[in-house]
């Protein structure tokens, strides 16, 4: 379901052939079905090669069980991903484009990464609707090429995250 064609083909190949992101099937890839909040911290997980995990879940919505379960309490307790409050976390979400951008912003500042670079929003026509929270995410993620606009200059930071956009912004921040 990857022609030769599809603009994200390159950052999905990458993705399988590293194991960081698999298929949906044996012979597909689903590049346009959105991203998970669980699957998005199970693929950051990967890439760190499934580090040990010291504290126990705190997210009452995150069962030890599940496949993302230890890459969960793994991101909380590096600061990677904060959950909504009251204990949830929410895996089974949708993420957002500025989800996104947030989390791997954390990530980036976990790893010792340079997070200072950094562009204003403004030119895009939906900029401003980016939450407060991830302002200074989507700005460095913007700044950096990891998430770029889409048709119309439109920077859709509550739109979701699509497999195949997940796929080139993880390619892209590998090669930072």
């Amino acid at each position: 379901d990857v022609s030769e064609a599809h603009w994200a083909r390159e950052a999905i190949g990458w993705a399988n052939e590293n194991g960081i992101f698999s298929g949906t099937s044996p012979t597909t890839f689903s590049p346009g079905i959105s991203t998970s909040r669980g699957m998005v911290v199970a693929v950051l997980w990967r890439m760190e090669k499934n580090p040990l995990v010291i504290q126990d879940i705190r997210f009452t919505d995150v069962s030890a069980e599940a496949y993302y379960g230890k890459a969960v309490s793994w991101a909380n307790e590096n600061q990677v991903v904060l959950g909504y409050g009251n204990g949830i976390f929410g895996p089974n979400k949708t993420i957002t484009r500025e989800q996104m951008a947030a989390i791997l912003y954390r990530y980036a500042t976990m790893k010792g990464n340079d997070v200072s670079k950094q562009t204003p929003l403004d030119n895009f026509v939906d900029g401003g609707k980016t939450s407060a929270y991830a302002q200074n995410a989507m700005e460095w993620a913007v700044a950096n090429n990891l998430i770029s606009g889409k048709k119309n200059n439109v920077l859709d930071p509550k739109g979701n995250a699509t497999r195949a956009e997940v796929a080139l912004i993880l390619m892209r921040f590998s090669e930072l």
